[in-house]
């Protein structure tokens, strides 16, 4: 705010050309009453080409983003911005959960039926043609977790082999980049465009080095394999790998840069403890204490249970195998008729 004691410049509100945008996209309709300083004024108080003046942007500012709310509308309006944003988080995590086994039992009902013409498909196709696959798909609805939430329930009731999922989910995190590369060609603004493209050749570049080359392909299959071996025997351990993923370790290592900000010192001594308390339990989830503590992985689930999963899991291999197979023998047939 600049003021002065000499008239018509009593008070005036200097606003940028980038502030005044977003006073334009906070309330159009506020925007259009904000009272504008006259020439007199202008004159008077030297305001520069780039800038705006109003006589009562300080008000406005007040109303709008200090005392604003940001549920403006819907029958959560009432409830006020913290109520609301509670309340909508609890409703979308209910319609979430109730939407995704509704999912899960339709495609059951339609793809059990005729799971073997899927199967088949699914074996035959190229995985690099499959990673195709799954950027057309999710190009076409705009969103790699719809595409990810529909092929999840097909590899859990058997129909889609796990090692084809790999390559629709890489294909789907390439596809969702496009979402955000559209929307920044839009402004075309430098910004915009840059962390698009960083979004887009950041998954690439994490194709390019597990995909290629197949041990190093294993890798992310055999960790899946391994979580849901776990989940299928503790159902407490899918809801546990989210918080430890996406909250605890995040909210250390944001411990740890709040730490080197205070101290260069006590943020090296942190972060070797955490390393030294992770490379203990590692030691003993997979070591365990020879001769004294078995390993703790062992106690989570049993040798028993590893090798009955295994056996499981080849026995499911085979009837898919053994599924197309026929499958292929009676096309074969078929067409000779």
């Amino acid at each position: 705010m600049n003021s002065s004691s000499t008239e018509p410049c009593t008070e005036f509100y200097c606003v940028g050309s980038d502030l005044d945008k977003q006073f334009k996209k906070i309330s159009s309709s506020g925007y259009k009453k904000l009272t504008k300083c006259d020439d007199a004024t202008l004159d008077e108080c030297k305001i520069s080409g780039k800038d705006k003046c109003y006589l009562d942007a300080g008000a406005y500012y007040e109303k709008r983003v200090t005392n604003g709310e940001v549920v403006k509308g819907g029958f959560l309006k009432g409830l006020g911005d913290v109520g609301s944003g509670i309340v909508g988080l609890i409703l979308s995590l209910i319609l979430l959960s109730v939407g995704m086994l509704a999912l899960t039992y339709v495609l059951k009902k339609i793809f059990m039926g005729k799971a073997h013409v899927l199967i088949q498909y699914s074996l035959k196709v190229n995985d690099y043609l499959a990673i195709l696959i799954g950027l057309g798909i999710t190009i076409i609805v705009q969103s790699s977790s719809v595409t990810t939430s529909a092929l999840t329930p097909l590899c859990g009731i058997g129909v889609l082999p796990l090692i084809k999922m790999l390559p629709l989910t890489l294909g789907a995190n390439i596809g969702t980049t496009c979402t955000a590369l559209i929307a920044s060609l839009v402004s075309l603004k430098m910004g915009a465009v840059q962390i698009a493209l960083v979004h887009l050749f950041f998954n690439i570049t994490g194709i390019l080095v597990w995909f290629p080359i197949p041990p190093l392909r294993r890798i992310p299959i055999k960790g899946a394999t391994l979580l849901g071996l776990y989940a299928a025997n503790w159902r407490v351990i899918p809801p546990l790998y989210i918080l430890t993923v996406f909250v605890i370790t995040p909210g250390m290592l944001l411990a740890v840069s709040e730490t080197w900000k205070a101290s260069v010192a006590g943020g090296v001594i942190f972060m070797l403890f955490l390393l030294g308390s992770f490379a203990v339990f590692l030691f003993l989830w997979i070591k365990g204490i020879p001769g004294k503590m078995d390993p703790l992985c062992l106690r989570v689930v049993s040798n028993e249970q590893r090798e009955a999963s295994r056996l499981a899991l080849e026995e499911a291999d085979k009837r898919i195998r053994d599924g197309v197979e026929g499958a292929d023998e009676a096309d074969n047939e078929n067409t000779k008729v």
